[in-house]
């Protein structure tokens, strides 16, 4: 997974990384480089904005802010390994800095590490309940990193008591009940049927997805555009 998979019956644009303040705050600022950097970001000139960022640690290493921006840019590029060491510095000058934690869990997510992706999405709620979307995610992370239907189930079911506001409230209950259904199997890593097809096909038992997985082979596919799973939740500022 990489910042993309979802289900494919549900299209979805929405929050995922909550970016640590607005660019109205970070332009409060007296500092010019880092005001500049924000301009940027915002703008979405990343490349611009991390040479900025850059800059601004330089003269101010104390920037825990400097730290998580940086971190959403290397995190955008795929720099995993960078911006797990950029958030744990912005962690090590905040270490209640419950935007970091939850962004700690999408690099252990992407990289396919579901036990720290989990307890950081989970410390993340703890430290700052209105990040109500960590439940989400950590459901995501349980279906699939680990295949296990049933803590995907009560953490989703989780998020839905405590985000009932959730626009896309009936789009995931219905996916809930998908997962429910006895003969609904999560197909195995490496099959040939991914998890969002399974879901897209509306509870299909793993001989149908054997069947379906064949006539993908011969051609037989229909043709139609599948969303990721990680989609319901994106960052419209990365």
């Amino acid at each position: 997974m990489k910042i993309k998979h979802l289900l494919s019956f549900i299209s979805l644009t929405s929050l995922l990384l909550a970016a640590p303040v607005s660019a109205e705050e970070s332009a409060k600022r007296p500092d010019d480089t880092f005001k500049k950097a924000m301009t940027y970001f915002y703008q979405k000139k990343f490349e611009m904005a991390e040479l900025m960022l850059q800059e601004e640690l330089k003269l101010h290493p104390e920037n825990q802010l400097a730290y998580s921006y940086l971190g959403d840019i290397f995190l955008n590029k795929k720099r995993y390994d960078g911006a797990l060491e950029l958030y744990h510095k912005a962690l090590d000058i905040n270490p209640d800095s419950a935007e970091d934690y939850f962004r700690l869990g999408q690099v252990y997510y992407y990289k396919k590490q579901a036990t720290p992706a989990i307890e950081n999405f989970q410390k993340s709620f703890r430290l700052n309940q209105s990040i109500k979307f960590a439940y989400y995610h950590i459901g995501l992370a349980y279906l699939m990193l680990e295949r296990d239907k049933q803590h995907t189930i009560e953490n989703w079911e989780n998020y839905l008591k405590i985000a009932p506001e959730d626009p896309q409230y009936e789009k995931i209950r219905r996916a809930i009940e998908l997962l429910k259904d006895p003969d609904f199997v999560l197909p195995p890593p490496g099959s040939d049927i991914s998890v969002e097809e399974a879901l897209h096909l509306g509870g299909i038992v793993l001989k149908d997805a054997d069947r379906k997985a064949e006539d993908k082979k011969a051609g037989h596919e229909d043709k139609k555009t599948k969303n990721k799973l990680e989609d319901i939740y994106r960052d419209d500022g990365l």
